[in-house]
């Protein structure tokens, strides 16, 4: 008995040093912590007086978005479920005529309780055109604005870091700062604005190499050395760039090209 005490003491201390997540247990019903930080724009809170805390966000879940697991309350005459017989994850749903007074009863007071000044004109605006993100390593989540990441603040989506596809943030932390890992690329209904940080100045271009005839892309990490110009880094002839980036700013292996004479060159040493 003595030995499983000590090991669950260790199990839950490791688990409350880790960083919560969007429907992540935050807190036991005996009120132990579980774990740090709930993302932003959710809030630790109880699904029911008798459960445990889950990080669940502070608006209603609108039509279509995901909804399994401890994630949110779906707005008033919604349920979560799968919409269709071949569908991969539960959505909230419209109910049936003949459900939605019942349902509209049970989730309106929740709603309530997780934010009384933001619900209704979040719900209002979600419902007609959500902006959620729709591929990505979260699918199905709402954006969250703003967000600062790599001391850039967006309040819409962005190609920034080179992506083709805009992307937005699902996690902040409690500075507003993208938590790691919690992104996707946005709908159709999301605002994007065009990538001004990360990109160089569209003279300096690539005009031979992997992939000619495209912008560099500036700051980009190679081999662990971060790179501010184009540079001769790995013993080329030429001064090359990235002209892709990953979510963390390394540079794509196979996206690289030789900078025109306008590109700004590291200096050499040695």
């Amino acid at each position: 008995t003595c030995s499983f005490n000590i090991i669950f003491l260790v199990l839950l201390g490791i688990s409350a040093g880790q960083e919560c997540g969007v429907g992540s247990q935050c807190r036991t019903l005996a009120g132990v912590t579980t774990c740090n930080n709930c993302p932003g724009g959710t809030v630790c809170i109880q699904e029911t007086t008798l459960s445990d805390l889950y990080c669940q966000y502070t608006f209603c879940l609108p039509q279509g978005m995901f909804c399994e697991g401890h994630v949110g309350t779906c707005c008033s005459g919604m349920e979560c479920g799968l919409a269709t017989a071949d569908a991969a994850m539960k959505t909230c749903n419209v109910l049936s005529n003949t459900a939605t007074t019942t349902a509209a009863a049970t989730t309106t007071p929740a709603i309530i309780i997780v934010t009384e000044a933001t619900t209704t004109p979040t719900a209002t605006t979600a419902a007609s055109a959500p902006c959620l993100t729709e591929g990505g390593a979260k699918i199905g989540l709402p954006c969250v604005f703003p967000f600062t990441n790599k001391g850039v603040t967006y309040t819409s989506c962005t190609t920034s870091g080179g992506f083709d596809k805009p992307w937005c943030s699902t996690a902040t932390d409690m500075f507003g700062k993208h938590v790691l890992g919690n992104w996707g690329e946005c709908n159709a209904a999301c605002q994007t604005e065009q990538d001004t940080t990360t990109a160089a100045p569209a003279a300096c271009t690539t005009t031979s190499g992997a992939d000619a005839g495209k912008r560099c892309v500036f700051p980009f990490t190679h081999k662990g050395v971060l790179h501010t110009a184009c540079t001769y880094a790995g013993g080329f002839s030429k001064p090359w760039c990235s002209t892709r980036v990953d979510y963390w700013g390394r540079h794509k292996e196979e996206y690289w090209g030789n900078c025109d004479d306008t590109c700004e060159v590291e200096a050499l040493w040695g």
